[in-house]
């Protein structure tokens, strides 16, 4: 028997079991729950953790593996985790798109503090709200004693009040996605991807890196500017509603375009990727008329 530690890299069950009580096993990442592809890793951990694992007193460890629930995203961690089957050392990347540019050094080094150093154990990534359907009713996310009383009893301090009590509430995770790290110093790293464009317009990892980044910013985005909207509507405020969803909505379409600039995030490479797999007649009218009716229901056409 070989038993896999799935989710090592989090919650390495190994050591907490003297080694399997003996049982040969597999130092697993996880990464990925439910194939979403918000940015995030432990780097740290995947870069020393089956290291640690190996060297350790008594180790039956016999290898390595990958148990992640979705892939194409986040390439640096699988980058990372690929090494992992040949190192005998802890791993220090500084490679990514084949030179050094001072700018982009800085912001990796922004990004492995911040996106890439979640330490705190929990696996709900990517609960933004722009991911979720607009079919919640506004009245039933978030409540509050200051909400039950009509708009124009607040006062400034109130209002304030409010705002705190609104991000401080815990209910459904689309009210409160996931958040641990700093926006704006993962802002800052965008602006410093921005400024290597010159230098890295060629690279197509940078292409991507940059498209992926400015995702991640607009998402975060998107959740302080849904708190707003629903904060104006339980005030009463109804044109400030008006105003913040329009802006929400242009958004949702800025999100689009950005995604559309690089083939990484477009729908067509899979669905031709899947049409490619058939391997005889019969298979490809099968895989035809799922790429069909898939395309006539897609959400995402016009």
């Amino acid at each position: 028997m070989v038993v896999l530690d799935l989710y090592a890299e989090v919650k390495p069950v190994w050591a907490t079991s003297q080694q399997f009580y003996g049982i040969p096993y597999i130092w697993c990442m996880l990464h990925n729950f439910a194939g979403n592809i918000e940015m995030y890793g432990i780097v740290d951990s995947v870069g020393s953790g089956p290291v640690d694992a190996r060297l350790s007193t008594n180790s039956t460890m016999v290898g390595v593996g990958m148990s992640m629930e979705g892939i194409e995203q986040n390439p640096i961690v699988y980058d990372l985790m690929s090494e992992m089957s040949f190192r005998e050392d802890k791993v220090d990347i500084k490679r990514r798109y084949g030179r050094l540019v001072p700018y982009i050094q800085e912001a990796w080094n922004i990004l492995y503090r911040t996106l890439y150093n979640c330490t705190d154990g929990l696996n709900d990534k990517n609960r933004d709200v722009i991911m979720y359907f607009p079919d919640v009713d506004p009245n039933s996310i978030l409540t509050s004693p200051l909400l039950l009383s009509p708009a124009k009893h607040h006062s400034y301090s109130n209002h304030q009040s409010l705002r705190r009590t609104i991000y401080e509430l815990r209910s459904d995770s689309y009210t409160h996605p996931h958040l641990w790290y700093s926006t704006s110093e993962v802002i800052r790293a965008l602006k410093l991807f921005i400024a290597s464009g010159d230098y890295l317009s060629d690279s197509n990892t940078y292409k991507y890196d940059l498209v992926d980044l400015t995702r991640q910013v607009l998402a975060k985005y998107a959740n302080q500017l849904f708190f707003k909207v629903v904060e104006a509507y339980q005030l009463g405020d109804l044109s400030l509603v008006k105003q913040l969803s329009e802006k929400f909505l242009g958004l949702v379409e800025d999100l689009d375009s950005l995604l559309g600039c690089h083939e990484g995030f477009l729908l067509g490479p899979w669905l031709e990727s899947a049409k490619e797999l058939a391997q005889n007649e019969e298979q490809k009218k099968q895989v035809r008329l799922i790429v069909q009716n898939f395309e006539k229901n897609s959400i995402f056409e016009s």
